[in-house]
């Protein structure tokens, strides 16, 4: 079971997170637009951004592990995790980067589709395997930043200037 402290640290890292990406974003000369409740829940989109090619959607996911990304399947209720939400893309803070890796959601499911074997192991084994935490619903894997690289649309956005000098 995770405790509350671990929760709260976790909101934390996903809240810090998602307001780099958004100075990082206003930096490029895009504009930000923190999604509704229902759309974050639901939907798995927590802004949408628009840039000259116009608005997209953007589920920002905070920096855990350097170059290491667990992808959620399932949510701990068993209904679709983010990977099949309706974000255009996702966002992965990578501190060791310099910013965040942005890639298309949909050639992200694509990519896990094709790779991952369906077969549940220990989380220190789930590397493009199944992982499922005790007493939940939600179905995890884990991959590498090697493999986001294999992406067309793989793009780093780097912190913003000011942000940089922060972490």
């Amino acid at each position: 079971m995770v405790s509350d402290a671990r929760w709260a640290q976790s909101r934390e890292v996903g809240k810090q997170g998602e307001e780099s990406f958004v100075l990082a974003c206003e930096a490029l000369g895009y504009r930000c637009r923190k999604s509704s409740r229902q759309e974050d829940i639901e939907l798995h989109i927590d802004y949408w951004v628009t840039r000259p090619q116009g608005e997209t959607s953007v589920d920002v996911k905070g920096q855990k592990k350097n170059e290491e990304v667990w992808v959620e399947l399932k949510n701990v209720r068993g209904h679709a995790g983010w990977l099949y939400g309706y974000a255009g893309y996702i966002a992965f803070e990578m501190a060791s980067l310099g910013g965040f890796v942005v890639v298309s959601r949909s050639q992200l499911a694509e990519l896990i589709e094709m790779t991952v074997e369906e077969v549940f192991v220990r989380k220190d084994d789930a590397y493009l395997k199944l992982y499922q935490r005790d007493d939940r619903l939600d179905v995890i894997t884990r991959i590498e930043l090697s493999d986001l690289e294999l992406l067309p649309t793989f793009k780093i956005i780097n912190y913003a200037p000011s942000n940089s000098q922060v972490r």
